[in-house]
C-alpha cells in the first residue's frame, strides 16, 4: 500500500497478513487490557494465525508493531481487534485498512472498538467520515407465556419463507437502524444476509425458535440463533408496515419466550439501536432489560 503522500508516515507498511512477530503486538495488547480480556486476545491471536480470521499487519523498520482483525461477511467487514505499539499510526493504519477493505468487495466497514487501546482509532475513525450510532443490549430469562394471537398466523420458520423474508428486510428497516445496515435497504444483500443465516454464519441457526406471521402471506418474521455461550440471539425481527401496531411483533416474541423456556433455554438476548423507541417499548413490556450500552461505528459506500 502507498505511504502519505506528504511523507510523514513514509518508512511503514500495511500488508495483508499475520507477521511472523505479530504475537509481540498482541502481548503488548494483553498488557494494555484488562485480565479478563486476555484470554480473548489469546484467542484472536490463535484464529489470526490459523487464517480463521483475516488480519492486517503494521510494520517499521521490519518490524511488525500494529494488528487488526477483521471478518468479512456479505460485503460487510467487521474490525474485531486492532492494537499498535507505539507512535502516533494508528489513523493511518485504519485508513489504510479501509480502504484495502472497499478495493477488495466491501461496501460497509463497522466496528464497536472495543480495543485495549481505542481512542487514536476512534479519533482516525470520525475523521474518515464513520458514523457512530448508540447501541443497547438486552437480555430475558423465558418463562411460560401463551401468545395473543388475532387476525393473523404464526408457524415457524420454513426456508420456503425465505424469499418473503428478504422482501420485509429490505422493504420495511426501521429509520433508526438505517445507519447501522445500510445495506439492508437492499434486496440482493437482504438475500445474502438470510442466506448466511441458514448456513449458520451469525451462530447456530435455530429454525425451531424462529417463525413468520402469516395473514394468507408472510406480514413479519422473527429470526433466532444460538451463539456460543448458549443463549438465544434474536438475529432480527420485523412486521410490514401496514400490518404493525396490531399485535403481530409482540406475538412473535411471546412464541419465541414460551418456546425457549419449553426447550429449556436459560437466556434470550438482542441489540438494538438506542432511539428505535417503538422496539425498545415492545422488548421492555415483553420483561427485556438492558444489559448493556456501546457505541456503534460504520462506515459505508452505500447511500
Amino acid at each position: 500500500m502507498s505511504w502519505d503522500k506528504d511523507g510523514r508516515h513514509s518508512g511503514l507498511e500495511v500488508a495483508r497478513g499475520a507477521a511472523e512477530d505479530i504475537r509481540d503486538v498482541f502481548a503488548d495488547a494483553a498488557r494494555c487490557a484488562p485480565p479478563e480480556d486476555s484470554a480473548y486476545i489469546s484467542y484472536l491471536l490463535d484464529m489470526a494465525i490459523r487464517g480463521d480470521i483475516g488480519v492486517y499487519s503494521l510494520s517499521a523498520r521490519c518490524h511488525t508493531i500494529g494488528a487488526i482483525c477483521y471478518r468479512m461477511l456479505d460485503g460487510d467487514a467487521e474490525l474485531a481487534f486492532g492494537h499498535v505499539i507505539w507512535g502516533d499510526t494508528e489513523p493511518y493504519f485504519l485508513e489504510s485498512v479501509v480502504k484495502d477493505l472497499f478495493n477488495s468487495g466491501a461496501h460497509t466497514v463497522r466496528s464497536n472498538f472495543n480495543w485495549p487501546a481505542p481512542w487514536s482509532f476512534i479519533r482516525g475513525a470520525e475523521a474518515m467520515g464513520f458514523k457512530m450510532v448508540e447501541r443497547m443490549s438486552m437480555c430475558l430469562a423465558p418463562m411460560p407465556v401463551k401468545p395473543s394471537v388475532s387476525g393473523f398466523e404464526i408457524l415457524p420458520w420454513d426456508d420456503r419463507h425465505a424469499g418473503d423474508v428478504c422482501r420485509i428486510i429490505s422493504e420495511c428497516q426501521a429509520p433508526a437502524d438505517r445507519p447501522v445496515y445500510p445495506a439492508l435497504s437492499r434486496t440482493e444483500d437482504a438475500v445474502a444476509l438470510v442466506e448466511s443465516v441458514m448456513r449458520d454464519e451469525h451462530g447456530k441457526f435455530m429454525r425451531s425458535l424462529s417463525y413468520v406471521a402469516v395473514v394468507g402471506r408472510v406480514i413479519g418474521f422473527l429470526i433466532s440463533t444460538m451463539v456460543s455461550d448458549g443463549s438465544i440471539l434474536i438475529l432480527d425481527t420485523g412486521v410490514e408496515r401496514g400490518h404493525r401496531r396490531k399485535g403481530v411483533g409482540g406475538a412473535m416474541l411471546d412464541r419465541l419466550i414460551g418456546d425457549a423456556y419449553a426447550a429449556g433455554y436459560g437466556r434470550i438476548i438482542l441489540a438494538v439501536t438506542s432511539n428505535n423507541y417503538d422496539a425498545i417499548r415492545l422488548y421492555r413490556r415483553k420483561g427485556f432489560r438492558v444489559s448493556g450500552h456501546y457505541k456503534h461505528y460504520v462506515i459505508s459506500k452505500i447511500g
